[in-house]
């Protein structure tokens, strides 16, 4: 009995001893099967991480040249604006790297594509994302040679951009490019060492070849002078970011300034002029007075009943041309001799807006989509209201960028609302040299009468007189727009 109970002990004791053995083989398998799970996921974690933080950096880089891009165009575009003696203008490309716009040869850019002039246009040296210096390139009809054929509203740009494949076209009128060169992909070399440049057709160093920066998608180059260019998606053989400025961009600022520079010319004028009146318009687009009529283009030569004394009208007006596109209307009341000789006034003062008592109007035609007629008014002015042959006229509802313009002059006897929208047109009122506007001291002096006289004073005087954004400056704002009485 002993014997076998011995016996079934010890069966018991090696079953139990395989139970604990297979216990531990389980736990041994789980506990290797829970690794490999926390390494596969380890494993997960890391490629996602590497493709996300891969996916990060391209966004981050993408995001600082098109900021550096922003940046060039709008340096480009402030420089358009406010040129002195070619307003619309663009400097010719940097073609030595050098940073400057190149000299021109005769009326000529050395070439229409180069590097961004960046010291040229006052701003730091800009880089792409790859340390790259930016390529720009120049529609010619916008360099800024004195002597180059008029530059103005009707003034078409030459360059094409697509999107992607010739099939999708951005623009066929653009005015300037500018590029993002990235890495060197493919047969690239950007050394100096000196060859054949296709663009050119001349021996020049390489890293002045636009070849060995701006790439080829399809039949489309951006090394090309005069494009058409194209802006692809990323590919082994493309990699440039470009960006291109169209008339919209530059045309309606530009005209602003040109009518602001005309209406205080205008107001120049009739304080010098015995009369007290301003000059008859050109009716019949000769650049001449036309007594008798009030309305037609500013007149340019033998301006009647003087002619503008030296300096008044700016010299970029006349030589390009810019008279074509500016609507002029005279007051009855604020011609030679109270308008006795006019044949054309209809009432004594003009309308704008349902509001009487304007001796001015001047309507900007907005930049050209197609070509105009130089004489023809159905060509620029959009509303029917604006081309009937009365004293009327209407500010357009649409605010696209090709739309017209209206600025007033608003005369001594005219209603509150009439002076306080000349005002508010021209603030803020203190140009450059801190002298006041004569068309703000003008509306000011009749807004004298007016509950927003002492809002009109405001804005005359410092800081208001420079800067708007101060409280008191956006409150006196606020009065004079609502200023009826």
């Amino acid at each position: 009995m002993p014997r076998a109970m011995d016996t079934r002990t010890a069966r018991a004791a090696h079953s139990g001893a395989g139970a604990v053995a297979y216990g531990q083989r389980r736990a041994s398998s789980g506990q290797a099967l829970l690794i490999l799970i926390g390494m596969l996921s380890i494993a997960t974690m890391l490629l996602v991480y590497g493709a996300t933080t891969e996916a990060g950096r391209a966004v981050r880089a993408d995001t600082r040249t098109r900021s550096v891009i922003d940046e060039a165009r709008q340096a480009l575009v402030g420089r358009a604006i406010a040129d002195a003696n070619r307003p619309g203008s663009f400097p010719c490309p940097d073609g030595d790297d050098d940073g400057s716009a190149d000299l021109f040869v005769g009326s000529a850019c050395s070439s229409y594509i180069g590097r961004l002039p960046w010291r040229s246009l006052g701003i730091g040296d800009l880089r792409d994302d790859a340390g790259e210096r930016l390529w720009y390139a120049l529609s010619p009809a916008f360099r800024d040679h004195p002597s180059a054929p008029p530059l103005n509203a009707d003034t078409p740009g030459s360059l094409t951009l697509y999107s992607n494949s010739t099939a999708r076209v951005v623009t066929t009128h653009g005015i300037a490019a500018v590029f993002a060169p990235g890495v060197a992909l493919g047969s690239q070399r950007r050394d100096s060492g000196v060859a054949l440049c296709v663009t050119t057709s001349r021996n020049v160093p390489r890293n002045r070849c636009p070849t060995n920066y701006l790439d080829v998608s399809g039949a489309s180059s951006n090394a090309s002078a005069a494009g058409p260019y194209i802006a692809a998606a990323p590919a082994n053989l493309y990699n440039d970011k470009v960006t291109m400025i169209v008339a919209a961009d530059v045309m309606p600022l530009v005209e602003r300034r040109v009518v602001m520079e005309v209406r205080n010319a205008l107001l120049e004028y009739r304080s010098r002029a015995a009369c007290g009146c301003y000059p008859w318009p050109d009716g019949t687009a000769d650049g001449a007075s036309d007594i008798g009529i009030s309305r037609g283009r500013i007149p340019t030569q033998n301006t009647l009943p003087q002619s503008w004394p030296p300096g008044v009208l700016p010299a970029y007006f006349v030589r390009n041309e810019w008279s074509r596109g500016i609507h002029y209307a005279v007051a009855r009341q604020a011609l030679e001799g109270g308008g006795k000789a006019c044949t054309t006034c209809n009432e004594r003062n003009l309308t704008l807006d349902g509001t009487r008592g304007y001796d001015v109007v001047l309507i900007a035609s907005g930049y050209a989509e197609k070509e105009r007629s130089s004489v023809a008014w159905s060509d620029y002015l959009d509303d029917p209201e604006n081309r009937d042959g009365d004293d009327r006229y209407t500010t357009p509802l649409s605010l696209a960028p090709d739309r017209n313009r209206v600025f007033a002059i608003a005369g001594l006897a005219a209603g509150c609302a009439a002076s306080a929208r000349v005002l508010i047109d021209h603030l803020p009122c203190a140009r450059a040299d801190k002298a006041l506007r004569p068309a703000c001291e003008s509306a000011s002096t009749a807004l004298n009468g007016c509950r927003c006289a002492a809002d009109a004073r405001v804005l005359m005087r410092p800081p208001c007189a420079t800067h708007l954004g101060a409280k008191p400056c956006e409150l006196a704002v606020t009065q004079l727009r609502g200023c009826t009485s």
